[in-house]
């Protein structure tokens, strides 16, 4: 990675210190300023990501996210940061190998466990959702998320009693009518 001198490490905080505020433009022109002489630092590339997500600007944070990635392929929060990107894009197909990648380097992170499940799931991928969600709940047997959804997929693949069984585990009741149930 590349280093940056004493006076753009003061801007550098400075920007850091906008950005928690909320005054996303303002870091965004000083990271820039700093990407301007360090073209190679991806703390700066990473954080206006981060601004132009704030933002609601997806494609530049995208492009942004991918450049620090080229650079620095091993941060895994740039990594899991571009993949909650895709997923709040409802891009799930874009996530799912961002998402993998990120399990691939830390297997225990629960929260990108969820994501995957949830993408798995929207993507209508049954096998790929079992067979995800079973061994994830192995590693995380209390996580309601995963139970839910594998419990949905169960549902969809038209195993009903093991689905009603998750869905049951992880809502606590299932109220059923004469030809529906309601999770409550």
């Amino acid at each position: 990675m590349q280093k940056i001198d004493k006076e753009n490490e003061k801007k550098f905080l400075e920007a850091e210190n906008y950005r928690a505020n909320k005054e996303f433009q303002k870091a965004i022109n000083i990271f820039k300023t700093i990407i301007n002489q360090f073209p190679k630092f991806p703390p700066a590339l990473h954080n206006i990501a981060i601004c132009y997500t704030e933002l609601k600007k997806f494609e530049v944070a995208e492009n942004f996210y991918l450049k620090c990635m080229n650079i620095e392929p091993v941060s895994i929060l740039t990594i899991n940061n571009l993949a909650k990107l895709y997923y709040s894009k409802k891009q799930y197909s874009k996530a799912l190998p961002v998402l993998r990648k990120s399990l691939l380097k830390k297997n225990d992170q629960e929260d990108i466990v969820e994501v995957t499940a949830v993408c798995l799931f929207e993507s209508r991928l049954k096998k790929e959702t079992n067979d995800f969600c079973f061994e994830a709940l192995k590693k995380f047997p209390k996580n309601k998320i995963l139970r839910i959804h594998y419990g949905k997929n169960l549902l969809r693949s038209n195993n009903h009693s093991e689905g009603l069984k998750h869905l049951k585990e992880s809502t606590g009741m299932i109220e059923f009518g004469e030809k529906s149930f309601k999770i409550v």
